[in-house]
């Protein structure tokens, strides 16, 4: 039996650990490596030559989807499924942009990866439901924001601002929005910080108004 190899690309030691765990235990697929930045997924995929790359957009060095392009760039037949916390349209429309071939959030199930795993590894594509739903609201005229049509529009905030404002805006604080994020709660409030300066607003519940309005979260 041909073993699907896999590359686990997140900054996150627990995230890695459970997904390899979790992972190894379907016989056709085998967990080759794992990258703890954009940078070091984009040097051992090309070292290791995975069939498909499990990628997080928010890492440090480079974010997930430079790290598609480049690996994309160097040997368009490695696959490459986002495996993300970030809803935000403009992050699914970005992915979809530079060729890849799924796009999960972190809350679907290992049956569901293993799933879109195997679809990718075929030649498919594989969209989480949720994602899909987005396409078809854009598709319908509802949702898509301007920052998604006009990028000059868009205030600059990072993959991981983006998170954290999605986190508040579901009601958690700076300490459960840390917890999910597996960063300090000091990190949490210099973000949420960083966002109200960007954006230009007076405080979080304009931030969030604001992102909700143009697409951000």
């Amino acid at each position: 039996m041909t073993k699907i190899k896999v590359l686990i690309a997140d900054n996150h030691a627990m995230v890695r650990e459970g997904l390899k765990l979790a992972l190894d235990n379907h016989k056709n697929i085998k967990v080759i490596g794992e990258a703890t930045n954009g940078k070091e997924a984009v040097k051992l995929a090309l070292e290791l030559k995975p069939h498909i790359v499990l990628m997080d957009i928010s890492m440090p060095e480079m974010n997930g989807i430079e790290a598609a392009v480049e690996i994309k760039s160097h040997d368009n037949n490695i696959k490459i499924i986002m495996l993300t916390m970030l809803d935000s349209e403009k992050f699914i429309v970005d992915a979809m942009s530079v060729g890849i071939d799924g796009y999960l959030f972190k809350e679907s199930g290992i049956k569901e990866l293993a799933t879109a795993i195997n679809r990718v590894y075929e030649g498919g594509e594989y969209l989480n439901k949720e994602v899909t739903d987005k396409i078809l609201s854009y598709i319908r005229g509802r949702s898509f924001s301007s920052q998604t049509l006009n990028g000059n529009n868009t205030p600059p905030l990072t993959p991981r601002e983006i998170e954290v404002l999605t986190l508040v805006s579901k009601g958690h604080t700076s300490k459960t929005a840390a917890e999910k994020l597996f960063i300090s709660e000091l990190t949490v409030v210099k973000h949420r910080k960083n966002i109200i300066k960007k954006l230009g607003v007076k405080n979080l519940a304009e931030a969030v108004s604001y992102a909700a309005s143009h697409g951000l979260i």
